[in-house]
């Protein structure tokens, strides 16, 4: 056996974000739709993100105690760092009695995901209680509150789905805006009608892509709110690097994000930038009407 080396110190300069590997959670407040995101979601190491008011969390790669708390996941990918934390967010929801779990999941990634979580289980002496919905892209499932999980493809070295989620809500039809109130009343009492049903996307999280689902995928456009993974922003690493790799560069998404009709929330950040230096950067590197739009995932941003 080789003599064990021990432990080796972080040297100075070396890479890493120690601050989001361990206690690095991120709060947003979404707008004033009385929604909020907490997570963390650093490349390499581990993405989980939640949604605490619709029960839903986004990726695994960490079992982490809030994330345990929501009892329906979409699993973007199963790299590492995005699934890694799924038998044990099983093992730990059975644990703590929280009832059935749903899992989402690319649907070419699905038999293999069973497979590990069947070793688990067989690990443990235990079955876990979750059921496993195969995503293809353009598929749809209901999270409840009149909401709906959709997915669609995502550009990545593996199976990649992004999510949507999209509501249906009423509204004036169209010509109709600006109406009395009375004339409405009336032509309801006539029978005509006055309103429509229509999808709103209230957030589209993208997995781990290429910079090419903007122009490609209308629900990113739409949503209120975009979660776009970034995982490069400045010389450091190339755009074509970053490609190869299947990931964004800053440089690629800025021309594009004047098509985001919602708020842009950059995540997936390197593991070689400082929190305090990768908003210091995506400020710099962004427009001031870019960055007036702009909710960084990173800790201690509210």
């Amino acid at each position: 056996m080789p003599p064990l080396s021990g432990c080796k110190p972080r040297s100075e300069g070396s890479p890493g974000r120690p601050e989001l590997h361990q206690a690095g959670v991120a709060e947003l407040v979404l707008g004033n739709s009385g929604v909020t995101l907490e997570g963390t979601s650093v490349a390499g190491v581990a993405t989980w993100l939640r949604v605490p008011q619709w029960g839903l969390v986004f990726d695994i790669g960490l079992a982490a105690d809030h994330a345990v708390r929501c009892g329906r996941l979409a699993i973007t990918h199963a790299h590492m760092d995005h699934a890694g934390g799924l038998a044990n967010w099983l093992a730990l929801r059975r644990m703590y009695k929280l009832g059935h779990s749903l899992v989402y999941a690319p649907a070419a990634a699905c038999e293999d995901l069973k497979a590990i979580v069947a070793i688990w289980e067989r690990l443990h002496a235990a079955q876990f209680d979750w059921t496993l919905v195969p995503m293809e892209p353009g598929q749809e499932e209901p999270l409840g509150g009149g909401r709906r999980l959709r997915a669609f493809a995502a550009d990545h070295v593996v199976s990649t789905n992004g999510y949507a989620v999209v509501a249906e809500v009423t509204r004036l039809r169209p010509g109709l805006e600006g109406t009395p109130r009375a004339d409405l009343r009336q032509m309801a009492e006539r029978g005509d009608p006055i309103a429509q049903l229509e999808d709103r996307v209230l957030l589209a999280l993208t997995g781990d892509t290429r910079p090419t689902l903007i122009a490609r995928v209308p629900e990113l456009r739409q949503a209120q709110f975009v979660l776009h993974e970034t995982t490069f922003l400045d010389e450091r690493r190339s755009p074509q690097e970053a490609r190869l790799k299947g990931h964004t560069h800053l440089q690629e998404l800025t021309e594009q994000l004047s098509d985001l009709s919602g708020t842009f929330l950059p995540y997936h950040i390197s593991q070689m930038y400082t929190a305090a230096g990768a908003r210091r950067t995506l400020r710099q590197k962004l427009s001031g009407a870019q960055w007036a739009r702009t909710l960084p995932l990173l800790p201690g941003a509210r």
